[in-house]
Order: C-alpha cells, then structure tokens, then sequence
C-alpha cells in the first residue's frame, strides 16, 4: 500500500479531514492561549485526553485520568498546564505560544454511559483573526431565561448555508451549521442547550436555552446564497431586574444620607464643645476679675478674706493668693523736721 492509500485510511480512522473539518471553536494565537473544554453533562469522566493534528495522525498531548493523574509529553512539559481540572472542565492553556501551536487540537472525553464526547479547536494566526461586525441589534436578557435571535434575509434567494456564530475577543464559537439538505451540526458546546430551525427558506432562528454569564455576547447569523451573503449580528447584553434595581437605588439614597448625616452630627458637636469651653472661660475670668475689685482698701491687719465658693474651685483661688492672710510692717517715721544747732555770731 503507498504512502496516499495509507493517508486517505488514516484521515478515515480519525474522521479528520483538513480542508473540511467541522470546528467548534476557532481561537486567535496570543502569547497566552486558552483552549476552553467544559464537559456539558453529568455522565462519569472516564479519561480526557488532548490531541494535535499532524499531517498523518493525531499528536498526543496530554491525557487527564480520575486516578492516574496528568501525563503531559515531554515536547510540551513546561509549556501547557490545566488551569482549573475540576470534573467538567478540562481547558487546556499554553504558555508562550509561537507559531509552531498553530493548528486543530482535539479535546476527546470518554464517559460512561454516553461514551465519546469530543471538542475540535482551531488555532489561527493573529492576522488570519479577523472579525467585521458592522452593525449590531441590541438584545437584553436575564441569566436563565432563553434567548431567541432570528436571522431573515431575502425570500426566493437560494440559501445554501447557514451558520450561527458567538463571537468573543479572541476567539469565535460555532453554534449551529445548517446545510440545504437539512443536516444540522451543532457546535459542542451549543449541542445540548439550543433549539434550530432552519427550514425556512426566508429566514433562520435559534433559541439558545439556559443563558449563562459567558453566553453574554455578539451574535453573528451568517447566510450564504447563491448571488449574495447576508449577514445579521446582535448583541446580548444582561438586563436589570426592576426589584433589585429598586433595591440598589434605596441602598445608594441611605449610603448618601449617612455621609452627609455623619459630617454635619460631628461639626454640630464639635461646635457645642468649643462654644461650651469658651462658656466655662468666660466665666472664670469673669469671677476673677469681680474677686479683685472686692479687696479691702486697707493693707494692713489681718486680712482673713475667705472666698465662699464651691469646693472644686478653692484650689485655684488659693493660687490667686485672696484666701491667705496678709501683714504689712509700717516703720515708725516721725514727720517733725530736724532742729539745726544756732551758730553764735
């Protein structure tokens, strides 16, 4: 058998086919890239493994076992790691990516009882990651609830294709692809969680159930005919509940009160504070002063002036000296003039 037969029954084994291989999401090549694959249902994860495509085969990556642990490659030991291996979530991120990671990668799940669920990934080069989004329809939801988007486009127009897209900053997520012959092929992530219907000839709506945080998003409807291409795009944006949105506009009123209430109870008080000491001061002086002016004239004899105040000032009274007795010692001076001595002539 030569080298073409044993390429076309290689590419037969692994379902593979280059040119029109079915991919779920395509990827933008940063220097940090993360390749999301988050396991949709609850059936037991046997094994995960992660694969490249080589010209003739799948590369093993990595392999995720419940018991065993990870095995990752020596070729890529130091430059892949799992950011969060919980039980449905098997991302695999690259650190320091170049050119060389440029591919599809394959996250294969064996689970029991449902058997092999699988994630294609394509990673492309920056400048082949090129996103025109023109005009977009605002859309408003709530997590939970579903999401209707409808795609029309011109009636009579034969549509060959049609292809719903969730498009993020680096990265584009195929949600479902519908063929003329009716075929329909859902993207793995959208596989479980989106209705379809494609039968119409005049346009195309998906109802996304369960919207989660990450489904919040631009929409692009891409229809292609047989002259023409028509494409719609929304934009799903989370909208306010009207209780809590009545609830946060109570708590903003009551936080805005408080930091006015707060400023003004603490000026109010210091100022009844400064305005009671200069009180006290006031007064103090005041009794000062009168104790002065109510001296006796007199500075001599026993001056038993006792101040009849409370007791709590009596400390500082005694300092001002007006409760302690006095005495004043006058010497005798005698006013009558000298008798000078006569001189006899």
């Amino acid at each position: 058998m030569d080298h073409a037969a044993v390429l076309i029954v290689v590419l037969q084994l692994c379902g593979t086919n280059v040119e029109g291989e079915f991919v779920d999401s395509t990827v933008k090549l940063t220097e940090k890239v993360k390749l999301e694959c988050i396991y949709p249902k609850k059936a037991m994860i046997m094994q995960t493994s992660w694969m490249k495509l080589n010209v003739t085969h799948r590369e093993n990556i990595a392999v995720l076992h419940p018991i065993y642990g990870i095995h990752i490659e020596d070729k890529y030991s130091g430059r892949i790691y799992f950011e969060n291996a919980s039980r449905e979530d098997k991302s695999l991120s690259f650190t320091k990516s170049t050119l060389e990671d440029v591919g599809l990668y394959f996250c294969s799940i064996v689970t029991y009882p449902d058997g092999i669920w699988e994630k294609v990934i394509e990673i492309i080069q920056t400048d082949a990651f090129e996103i025109s989004v023109n005009e977009t329809n605002p859309v408003f939801a709530k997590p939970g609830r579903n999401v209707a988007l409808t795609c029309t486009y011109k009636a009579g127009d034969s549509v060959q294709q049609v292809m719903w897209e969730r498009i993020k900053a680096d990265r584009v997520d195929t949600i479902v692809l519908c063929n003329p012959s009716g075929k329909q092929s859902f993207g793995s992530d959208f596989e479980e969680r989106t209705l379809v219907d494609c039968s119409d000839q005049a346009n195309s709506m998906i109802v996304i159930q369960n919207f989660t945080g990450s489904d919040f998003a631009t929409y692009r409807c891409v229809a292609t005919g047989r002259n023409t291409t028509y494409v719609k795009t929304y934009t799903v944006a989370a909208t306010w509940d009207h209780r809590w949105f009545i609830v946060y506009i109570a708590g903003g009123i009551s936080a805005a009160v408080l930091l006015l209430v707060f400023p003004l109870i603490f000026c109010i008080t210091t100022a009844y504070h400064k305005k009671k000491k200069r009180k006290r001061i006031t007064e103090d002086l005041s009794k000062a002063v009168y104790s002065t002016q109510t001296l006796p004239a007199n500075s001599y004899g026993r001056c038993n002036f006792h101040v009849t105040q409370n007791t709590e000032r009596r400390g500082e009274e005694t300092s001002l000296g007006w409760a302690e007795e006095v005495y004043v010692n006058w010497k005798n001076v005698s006013h009558k003039p000298k008798e000078r001595p006569l001189v006899s002539s």
